[in-house]
């Protein structure tokens, strides 16, 4: 199963923390914060429109594909603006928070379990 994409609060400031990327919402609210915004005008400025232009689509229809898109793209954006070091990473989003974050979101979402969310490697 995949894990949730992590990004930095602050990429200047790594310790600040980490925060995970779990809803489609949160990837949405991302775009314009944790040093993602500032990748909307730079040379990585296709990669947030490709992340931003997903997300939109999976916030309208949360298909399964949609959702897979959104997550494919935005984690391109995070690897590629603030990647997250593999061991920052797991401590972030161990296995198994996935599911626990699926089981709290599902019912708002109206889905079974079709938050959005990826692994972040």
């Amino acid at each position: 199963m995949p894990a949730p994409v992590v990004v930095w609060l602050d990429p200047d400031r790594p310790e600040f923390g980490t925060t995970v990327i779990t809803t489609v919402p949160d990837g949405l609210a991302a775009l314009n914060r944790h040093g993602i915004h500032n990748a909307r005008k730079g040379p990585h400025a296709q990669l947030w429109q490709a992340a931003a232009t997903a997300l939109n689509s999976a916030s309208v229809e949360p298909s399964t594909n949609n959702l897979r898109l959104a997550f494919e793209a935005t984690l391109r954006l995070v690897k590629r603006v603030a990647p997250v070091p593999t061991h920052v990473r797991v401590m972030s989003a161990p296995r198994g928070l996935r599911e626990r974050v699926m089981g709290l979101l599902a019912p708002s979402y109206g889905l079974p379990s079709r938050a959005f969310s990826g692994r972040a490697d």
